[in-house]
């Protein structure tokens, strides 16, 4: 059973549920509200790949792609954050997120719920499909620790669209 508790989702324990429970991926005593970066990456619904398609040049950004690129530059002007890079994906989409200003009204999983929320509005309306989802119900996240993970990170999502045929997401969703 979900229910919101102030801006994040929770998943309550329910014997009678007939869904399995989800693997909690989060760490139970870090503070997702401090400064610092984090590696965050969110999959579109079946992993449907609406997002852009890999040309020659990397990634080629279609419509939908458009939308999320944009409300995910905008993030600092909600929140108190900074978007150092990224890479929109057929089908996914990759971000190193820092959090500059401690906040105990502001998390991590509010950030990306929010955003979640507002790219499936905008590319719905845009798109003409009242209601589709947009993107998977959960998302990973990697608290980046350290200059030497920060550079891993970095290169990861520099070098995604070259390496888009051997990804772990290419060829699982809907095309």
């Amino acid at each position: 059973r979900l229910s919101l508790v102030g801006s994040e989702m929770c998943i309550r324990d329910s014997s009678s549920s007939p869904l399995p429970r989800r693997k909690i991926v989060r760490l139970p005593d870090y503070d997702y509200s401090q400064c610092g970066a984090y590696f965050v990456t969110l999959c579109t619904e079946n992993r449907a790949e609406i997002l852009s398609q890999i040309g020659r040049g990397g990634a080629l950004l279609r419509p939908v792609g458009h939308i999320a690129e944009q409300l995910l530059l905008d993030l600092p002007q909600h929140y108190p954050v900074q978007i150092d890079k990224y890479v929109v994906m057929p089908n996914h989409l990759h971000c190193i997120l820092r959090i500059t200003v401690p906040s105990s009204a502001v998390s991590l999983s509010g950030i990306v719920c929010a955003y979640k929320s507002l790219t499936t509005k905008a590319a719905n309306q845009a798109m003409q499909t009242p209601g589709r989802k947009l993107w998977q119900r959960s998302y990973y996240e990697h608290i980046i620790r350290d200059e030497p993970d920060y550079q891993e990170i970095w290169q990861y999502i520099d070098e995604n669209p070259q390496k888009w045929e051997i990804d772990r997401f290419y060829g699982k969703g809907t095309r």
